[in-house]
């Protein structure tokens, strides 16, 4: 075997311009395999967008509004948990219609960057996973999904931005009493497209649709629009550390 002799440099070189290959090779496969066409979906603990944006919160609360198959109220908080991390809770009900009974809902999550936008690449991703419960009218569902917001912060004046984003994700549905009958289960792909309008540091305005959502909670789209609030320390805070 004859061996050619190559400087350390060039080695060095290689092996960093691969790595870096490599890592945007990981970042489109995750896009395209999360953006494939969902089917047969459900939303997050209920039938409504996840206002999830692809980047970690310090400490944000949201209050919104929802229509698809009814009217559902919603209270969003997430909370910092450690860097690049977050944890949240949703809760709400919901008055579905052809229905005389109100759905409570009530579901934890948990969210992690995987990349923030830089020189090399435009997107912000963030991997996000929950769990949910929605009960009420002779049925309880229970959810856990798992997916990637996807999207970009366009800077505009006076301290103001608007992020476009899309959140697929997977989830594992299991539903006490749907349809009368006992326990099913199946598993299902949400869309979310949405986008946050951020007007100064502490307020946002957040508007999503979900596509193919639960048809056993009766509607197969979603729209939601929400007030987001940050505290002013917090966004100092916030501000000290670059973010």
């Amino acid at each position: 075997m004859f061996m050619l002799p190559v400087r350390r440099s060039s080695v060095s070189s290689s092996a960093t311009c691969l790595c870096t290959r490599a890592l945007r090779l990981r970042v489109c496969a995750t896009v395209v395999l999360l953006l494939m066409p969902a089917y047969g979906a459900t939303a997050q603990a209920f039938t409504y967008p996840s206002l999830q944006l692809p980047t970690a919160s310090i400490r944000d609360y949201t209050a919104a509004i929802a229509s698809g198959g009814g009217t559902s109220v919603l209270f969003q908080w997430r909370e910092g948990a450690g860097e690049g991390m977050h944890v949240g809770l949703d809760a709400g009900f919901a008055d579905p219609k052809n229905s005389n009974n109100l759905r409570l809902f009530v579901g934890g999550s948990i969210g992690r960057e995987l990349v923030r936008a830089s020189g090399d690449q435009p997107l912000d991703l963030l991997v996000t996973g929950g769990v949910g419960v929605a009960f009420g009218g002779g049925s309880t569902l229970f959810r856990i999904p798992v997916g990637v917001s996807v999207g970009h912060t366009f800077a505009l004046d006076d301290g103001m931005s608007i992020t476009p984003y899309a959140h697929p994700r997977l989830s594992l549905d299991v539903c006490q009493g749907c349809a009368g009958v006992g326990g099913h289960s199946t598993v299902g792909l949400d869309f979310d497209l949405g986008a946050n309008f951020q007007v100064n540091r502490q307020f946002a305005v957040r508007a999503a649709g979900s596509f193919t959502g639960s048809n056993r909670l009766g509607s197969a789209n979603a729209f939601a629009v929400g007030l987001n609030w940050t505290p002013g320390a917090v966004t100092q805070s916030a501000a000290a550390v670059g973010r």
